[in-house]
């Protein structure tokens, strides 16, 4: 009786309590609801937030619901939001899960929409001109057949999500996806069959929008060189695993031009020619020369893997000869599609990207921005080219200005030893107020940290034998179900070789099955072992007993040859920073926080977190680290974890 008492004051005035609280209405709508008070006052400061138009850094422990701690408020407030993340996963749980349930629980009418870049839709203007004027193989028929059906019979969107028998890789979704380039805006609209206009209309039109963050930095991107936006204005800017967006606002804020890239162009040069000015056959040969430049641009680097500094490529004779030729040739083709591109739309599109793609390289080869580096990585006949930002924290505090509005920056790890200055630095947030809540698992008695007594130096060549045969025992008395986290594809491919000949169950390898596959696999194959690389550090739940032991290898480090660490250490050292304690070392501890994470996912969950890297106990950066993790007690035995495994 006083539930639905409850229940009709509720609709009077409802409140983050009323919502929230235990008789609150989320209470009536979700199966064994408990409320929990970390979200409850996280809730309230995001609505303080919201209400205040300031920007809110929270970091909320596994296990707070900070999803939900933030998204009540939002609704509540009336105004228009935009949730960025950076996995999949969560875009589709708070669309298709966690929204539906908290428009009811707040008793809102209101939409919600998930937008995705433009590459995620199909275009019918490209699908068309693809089956009409291109040769495929058989198996390429079948996909575009795929694709022709589920775009007159089935999809309402145009997104690709719904569209299980072609990959988002494959080169034919490449040929008929809405990418920006080969956009006729002047001839496409809503009314045209279109799906993109009719998506971003939606979005526009929606109470509360959820994109990602490699969009949400694609518009940062274009409003920082005022070329207009990609999103909707908003009130409320949220973003959830914040901790990745530095680096992905890096990557948009920068640019990057890979093999496949150039390789893809002069494959689309070829085919505009053949189609639109059959007698133009120079511009073909143009394409074919532009093509062997790129061969010797991959020649000149070698084939062993290797990132280049900009240092390390001055020195580089041939490779200098070979970036002169590359340009000189991409200029002249220029020049002559430039006589042709009233013919066609395919040749206006080749067209554009070849100027585009000549301004980058020229920005690349003269830039002298002390904030952009200039690197390249190559291995096996492929190369990228990247001009990447030191710091992106001007351009990201500057259009946050000019946008407005209240930001909430949100992950379970921001913090180191509870400060927030390196996240905030990096985005330019130093006067962003900040609050912590820990998570509500009790790790002092669901769990232990091993860490095993006399392990080598990391750089020992024996290391990975000598931490498997430390971890052999766990491995056994787990019976599997155990993640092996490692810092580098080499280490984790040296474990792969030493295992396949010991271990009995199932061994499951990042890299041979897509990831949701080996996550699968893994939860329902008995003495199965998973070992992955930074991919699988963060955004992998695995609850239960599925997954008991979580081995991660070294603390990970970014390697010190790499150009990026060299170029951001010098900078800092500009600055009178130690480029260690200012980067290195706050960058291991967050990747430290999300890979001790994987282990305990609920409140009945148990098991053992084995840390193997001597350096926790050996370096005084390790109590740094140590104070960052989750409060486990630490075990130097290896029977005292066996124990808790059984």
């Amino acid at each position: 009786m006083e539930k639905s008492s409850a229940k009709n004051n509720v609709k009077q005035a409802l409140t983050i309590d009323t919502v929230l609280g235990s008789e609150g209405t989320l209470s009536e709508l979700v199966d064994g609801y408990a409320a929990r008070q970390a979200q409850i006052d996280m809730a309230y400061e995001v609505s303080d937030l919201i209400n205040n138009n300031e920007t809110l850094l929270a970091e909320a422990g596994t296990g707070t619901g900070k999803t939900f701690a933030y998204l009540v408020p939002a609704l509540l407030s009336g105004k228009k939001v935009i949730v960025s993340t950076a996995t999949k996963t969560l875009q589709e749980q708070l669309v298709q899960k966690d929204l539906p349930i908290l428009f009811k629980a707040c008793q809102i009418t209101g939409k919600a929409r998930l937008l995705k870049g433009r590459d995620n839709y199909v275009c019918p203007q490209r699908l068309e001109l693809t089956e009409t004027v291109e040769q495929h193989s058989k198996q390429d028929w079948k996909k575009l057949s795929d694709i022709r059906d589920w775009v007159d019979n089935k999809t309402i969107s145009g997104d690709k999500g719904e569209l299980e028998t072609v990959s988002e890789t494959d080169p034919i979704w490449r040929k008929v996806c809405a990418r920006m380039e080969f956009c006729q805006a002047a001839e496409c609209n809503q009314e045209s069959g279109c799906f993109y206009p009719k998506v971003k209309l939606k979005a526009t039109e929606s109470q509360v929008l959820v994109v990602n963050h490699h969009l949400f930095c694609a518009d940062l991107s274009l409003r920082e060189q005022g070329f207009g936006e990609l999103l909707p204005d908003a009130d409320v800017y949220i973003f959830d695993e914040a901790h990745q967006l530095p680096d992905i606002a890096a990557q948009f804020l920068g640019f990057s031009i890979s093999r496949a890239q150039l390789e893809e162009l002069i494959r689309d040069i070829k085919q505009a020619q053949k189609v639109e000015a059959p007698e133009s056959k120079k511009i073909s040969d143009l394409a074919s020369l532009l093509d062997e430049q790129t061969k010797l641009i991959s020649d000149s680097l070698g084939k062993w893997e290797k990132r280049w500094t900009w240092n390390q490529l001055q020195e580089e004779k041939v490779f200098n000869v070979a970036m002169k030729r590359f340009t000189d040739s991409l200029s002249v083709l220029i020049d002559e599609l430039k006589l042709v591109v009233e013919r066609g739309k395919q040749l206006a599109a080749v067209h554009k990207r070849c100027q585009d793609l000549l301004a980058q390289f020229k920005d690349w080869l003269t830039s002298q921005s002390e904030n952009k580096i200039r690197w390249i990585e190559s291995s096996q006949a492929r190369f990228k080219f990247n001009l990447t930002p030191l710091s992106v924290a001007s351009p990201f505090s500057r259009q946050r200005e000019q946008i407005g509005g209240a930001w909430l920056f949100t992950s379970a790890t921001l913090s180191v030893r509870n400060n927030f200055e390196y996240f905030a630095k990096r985005l330019g947030l130093d006067n962003a107020k900040t609050c912590n809540w820990k998570s509500p698992f009790n790790y002092q008695k669901q769990g232990v940290v091993y860490h095993p007594i006399g392990l080598p130096e990391p750089r020992d060549s024996e290391y990975t034998k000598v931490l498997l045969r430390a971890a052999w025992p766990l491995l056994k008395a787990s019976k599997g179900r155990a993640f092996l986290l490692f810092t580098s594809h080499k280490a984790m491919q040296e474990a792969k070789a030493i295992l396949e000949r010991h271990w009995d169950g199932k061994l499951l390898v990042q890299g041979d099955l897509p990831k949701l596959t080996l996550l699968q696999r893994f939860k329902t194959t008995e003495n199965a072992i998973l070992l992955g690389t930074s991919s699988f550090w963060e955004g992998v739940d695995v609850k239960g007993d599925d997954l008991k032991l979580v081995i991660i290898d070294r603390i990970p480090f970014a390697p010190p040859d790499d150009p990026i660490v060299q170029a951001r250490e010098a900078y800092l050292k500009e600055k009178g920073l130690n480029g260690f304690a200012h980067f290195q070392l706050p960058e291991a501890v967050i990747a430290m926080k999300q890979g001790s994470g994987r282990l305990i996912r609920d409140v009945t969950d148990s098991g053992v977190l084995m840390l193997c890297d001597p350096r926790l106990s050996s370096k005084g950066y390790g109590n740094t680290i140590k104070q960052s993790l989750p409060d486990f007690p630490w075990v130097y035995d290896a029977q005292a974890a066996i124990d808790k495994l059984s």
